[in-house]
């Protein structure tokens, strides 16, 4: 894995504990009631106003223009787009906020599949008023922390994650005596401490230029906003995941929204460990052998990205999977949070497993797409997708109950990179992914093989996760993880995984320069 990959990898890591930290007392605190479905629900308009202005992709459609200046050595010109792009959808920005901040009720009744119960609306209104602001300080900071990927800097933007849960932890600690608010305020502060006070400072020696300039007629401007728009009309799949759980969640009482989003928020673990630090760190080169129309070495490198991701993956979902249960249990399972919630979620997170590999895979995916600046195609592609499996979600409802919405999300998940994949191949050809298919088998057959023994491992190990001793449990867990995690990666090597195989001798050759004699 590349050092910036690493990097990523790593504050990402630690940024995910910190997440599981304050997911931890949460649960503590206020455990799957009401009020913490009030707390995920009041997320839902700041997060649209978020994908609205793109936020989220900002740095796949800054960077190729950006870069594009630098590469002819115009670097006045750079800084004038930065600006300019900066104050303009600054502006629009603020315009959504103001309004969303007076009428947050009647829109989060407008958006809710079912209407929450007027407990779990009044809390959400209240704390979503709170959060609001906090979206201006995304906004800016994806802009600085775009400018640093370009200079190939990760590290000081790889820990605005860090940052913003340390500050919803510290909040939520010392307002712990007025329910959840103290975390609402954490968003805020976190948000303006880690992605714009902190980036700014990490940015002093770039020379950024930033002028009151406001040019809509700009043409670098009007690329911008034509490259944004498809991602404004379109659902990307983790926005559709999330929303799907502040929509229809309340269908499920006032537990439900709350369930589902500590089940979510474990697999995405995963997501931001594997799929966002490989995405993120390779998208800079993306964009480069993009823009020199480098077709077939970009082929080759999205190949080797997603092949080696999938080679760690599929060993950990697999662990995951069979630890799903004393996982909860010792993360969650305290205060208010009962062993029946562990049941539920753990199930839950069993559900969502299947999405980690779609949405590991359309990180990196989706930013091949938009380093070619073809921004419609990934966004056809999802939205439809979303789109169709709305009927699959009230359908399934009866069938599966709670358990639809993460079984639903994860097939939407797998059939979108499935079809991304295929048009990519069928739009840039084979050249340069000769091997990725013989790769993907050996992935599949390994869970073929192994999931069946998992099972009944599974059944024997359910009563001793019930009683055994926390140390006993984590410890078991320990030593099932790396057993489990073992028996997948050589699978896939018995298999013919010539990427595995590659990636332990890598691992070894780390391990034997580490070792003094």
């Amino acid at each position: 894995m590349p050092k910036a990959a690493i990097i990523i990898a790593i504050s990402m890591l630690l940024s995910r504990i910190l997440g599981m930290v304050r997911e931890i007392i949460l649960a503590q605190v206020a455990g799957a009631t009401a009020q913490k479905s009030a707390l995920d629900l009041a997320f839902m308009i700041p997060d649209i106003l978020n994908h609205i202005v793109s936020t989220g992709f900002l740095s796949m459609i800054f960077i190729p223009i950006f870069t594009g200046y630098l590469v002819k050595n115009q670097k006045s010109k750079a800084w004038d787009f930065f600006a300019n792009i900066l104050n303009v959808l600054g502006l629009f920005l603020l315009l959504l906020i103001v309004p969303a901040w007076f009428f947050m009720e009647e829109l989060l009744l407008l958006l809710s599949a079912t209407a929450p119960s007027p407990e779990i609306l009044n809390d959400a209104v209240n704390f979503g008023r709170i959060i609001l602001p906090g979206q201006l300080a995304f906004f800016a900071g994806s802009f600085l922390i775009a400018v640093q990927h370009t200079q190939k800097r990760f590290f000081w933007p790889s820990m605005t994650g860090v940052v913003y849960n340390l500050c919803i932890i510290i909040g939520g600690w010392l307002g712990r005596n007025h329910g959840l608010s103290g975390f609402a305020w954490g968003v805020p502060i976190g948000a303006f401490s880690g992605f714009l006070f902190l980036q700014l400072w990490a940015t002093k020696d770039l020379g950024i230029k930033w002028r009151p300039v406001f040019k809509i007629s700009d043409p670098d401007v009007r690329r911008y906003l034509s490259m944004m728009l498809p991602l404004v009309m379109g659902v990307g799949a983790m926005f559709a995941l999330e929303f799907i759980i502040r929509s229809f969640g309340s269908n499920f009482g006032n537990s439900g929204i709350s369930s589902l989003n500590y089940a979510y928020r474990l697999m995405y673990t995963l997501v931001a460990v594997f799929g966002f630090s490989v995405g993120v760190a390779s998208y800079p080169d993306m964009a480069k052998l993009a823009k020199e129309n480098k077709t077939e070495e970009l082929n080759s490198m999205l190949s080797i990205l997603l092949a080696r991701m999938f080679a760690i993956l599929v060993p950990t979902v697999l662990a995951v999977w069979l630890l799903a249960f004393p996982m909860v249990r010792i993360l969650f399972e305290r205060g208010a949070f009962t062993r029946e919630n562990t049941e539920l979620i753990a199930s839950l997170l069993r559900w969502y497993l299947p999405a980690a590999f779609g949405l590991c895979a359309q990180a990196v995916l989706v930013r091949s797409f938009y380093a070619q600046e073809r921004m419609w195609t990934p966004t056809i592609i999802n939205t439809l997708s979303f789109a169709s499996s709305l009927f699959f979600y009230s359908s399934a409802t009866a069938v599966f109950g709670i358990n639809s919405v993460p079984l639903v999300g994860s097939i939407t998940a797998l059939v979108q990179v499935s079809v991304l994949l295929a048009v990519w191949i069928g739009v840039n050809k084979r050249q340069g992914f000769e091997g990725f298919g013989r790769s993907l088998s050996t992935n599949v057959f390994t869970m073929l093989l192994i999931v069946p023994f998992l099972v009944l491992l599974n059944g024997k190990l359910a009563q001793f996760w019930q009683s055994w001793s926390f140390f006993t449990t984590v410890l078991a867990m320990a030593l099932i993880f790396m057993l489990v995690f073992s028996l997948g990666f050589a699978m896939q090597i018995v298999l013919g995984n010539h990427v595995s195989k590659q990636v332990f001798q890598e691992l070894l050759q780390k391990i034997r320069k580490k070792i003094p004699f």
